[in-house]
């Protein structure tokens, strides 16, 4: 009997110590790993509706975008709807300056939720536009307001980042610009492209050739330098190829090469950015085309679909003459 009382002791006090080890043990855990506090919490001043607040109250740039669904007219009298901004499509091309305060006000005209993500840019988590992550759907009728300062200089995109499939490929996005604060390279043109596909259509800056080269033509002169920017908004490949010259790749996805490509073809990946500089050292007008031949065509005939040309100001060709005529 007083063997089984003792082992009784024992084990009670085992039980005890084990306890008392847990304990803590569990107080050392919880000192070395808390659990996840959330994101910290940025106390901003009063701003606009559809933010916490302000980050500033005096921004250098203030935009106002509204989404949109409207007709535009892709082809020659061919005309399809849209979803944009500000009645356009691709949207309006933004140029602020690196470390500008940007305020961008969004107007929802839609028939569904949208936002606008700022593609290839390092904003604050809190405006990046991805719904569910960093903000809520900004509802038909609704108004949102993104703040952040310009970051790195380059060539970026925004677009929506709601039901993206669709309201992506009807049309929202658009061209975002950040030039350095100290300037520009000298260039002695600059020409920004789109590359999208929309209703069974390949586009460039919103039109199928021949529609291209009513607002898409590329001019240069003997001995000029020119800054071609291209963004690839849409869900495909396009190798853009340019006949009659090469071409000097000096910037990937706004950034720049320290050892620039020197190609007459190069491929642009959905979501991608390139901008490349032509210099004018063979007269003629040349055509600038993707290089994948269904997208240069308009719905299987040819020509049609991603192709423009570049036309030198200081010469003659058989495309001078003939655009000369038709007038």
């Amino acid at each position: 009997m007083g063997a089984k009382f003792r082992i009784g002791i024992l084990i009670l006090a085992l039980l005890s110590l084990a306890t008392i080890g847990a304990v803590a043990w569990g107080v050392t855990v919880a000192a070395e790993q808390p659990s996840n506090p959330g994101p910290a919490k940025v106390t901003l001043g009063d701003g606009p509706a559809g933010i916490a607040g302000s980050r500033f109250t005096d921004p250098d740039v203030e935009i106002n975008l509204t989404a949109d669904v409207f007709q535009w007219e892709i082809l020659n009298g061919e005309f399809a709807e849209v979803w944009g901004y500000n009645g356009q499509y691709p949207g309006p091309e933004i140029r602020v300056t690196e470390g500008d305060k940007v305020r961008i006000n969004l107007t929802n005209n839609l028939p569904e939720a949208t936002t606008i993500h700022w593609h290839g840019m390092e904003v604050p988590n809190d405006q990046d536009g991805v719904p569910g992550i960093t903000q809520p759907d900004i509802e038909p009728g609704a108004s949102w307001t993104y703040e952040f300062v310009a970051p790195k200089p380059g060539t970026m995109m925004y677009h929506t980042h709601s039901n993206t499939m669709v309201q992506l490929s009807r049309g929202l996005f658009g061209a975002f610009i950040v030039e350095p604060r100290g300037g520009l390279p000298q260039y002695d043109r600059e020409y920004t492209l789109l590359l999208h596909e929309t209703a069974g259509l390949y586009t460039i800056n919103g039109h199928s050739f021949p529609k291209t080269l009513e607002d898409s033509l590329l001019k240069i002169k003997m001995g000029e330098r020119i800054l071609i920017r291209m963004i690839n908004a849409g869900n495909l490949h396009h190798p853009m190829h340019l006949h009659g010259h090469q071409f000097k790749v000096v910037q990937l996805d706004g950034n720049p090469l320290t050892n620039p490509l020197v190609v007459n073809t190069q491929n642009i990946a959905p979501g991608q950015t390139v901008d490349v500089e032509v210099s004018g050292t063979n007269p003629g007008t040349w055509v600038f085309h993707c290089h994948v031949i269904s997208h240069v065509t308009n719905r299987g005939v040819y020509p049609g679909g991603m192709l423009i040309a570049l036309d030198y100001e200081d010469h003659t060709s058989y495309f001078d003459e003939q655009a000369a005529a038709a007038k």
